[in-house]
This record gives structure tokens, C-alpha cells and sequence, in this order.
């Protein structure tokens, strides 16, 4: 776990005073936006604990929400 926080440390310290610099708001915005959601995955990945699949929650948009279902196969 050390690892993941001294490497997004490094990846923080090194792009953004760029953006900071420059006035790139919304580049800072967006890097700011995926960097918690990796950084958060990442943690999260190596601290053992179990990260559903994406898959499902589209699932469930697809099939329960809209409605959609798919054809079954013969």
C-alpha cells in the first residue's frame, strides 16, 4: 500500500504545478477528477478488498431500468 501512495504522490508532485501555473482549469479539473477515482481504485485494490465489475451496474441499466433485454441465442 506504501507503494501506491509514495507513486501518486510522485504523479501529483510532478503534473500538476503545471496546470496550477499555467491557469488550465479545467485540465485541472479533469486530472483532478481522475486521479481520485484511480488513486481510490488502486487503494482499494491493494488493500484486498473486492471491486464489482462495472459490468453489473450496466446490466442493470440495460436490462431492469430501460427495459432491454437481448435475444437469447438458439
Amino acid at each position: 500500500m506504501i507503494y501506491v501512495l509514495t507513486i501518486y504522490t510522485l504523479v501529483a508532485i510532478i503534473n500538476l504545478p503545471p496546470l496550477i501555473k499555467n491557469g488550465q482549469k479545467r485540465e485541472l479539473f479533469a486530472f483532478i477528477a481522475f486521479f481520485i477515482v484511480a488513486f481510490v481504485l488502486s487503494l482499494l485494490y491493494a488493500m484486498d478488498i473486492e471491486i464489482p465489475s462495472p459490468m453489473e451496474g450496466l446490466k442493470y441499466l440495460i436490462e431492469d431500468f430501460m427495459g432491454l433485454k437481448y435475444p437469447e441465442p438458439k
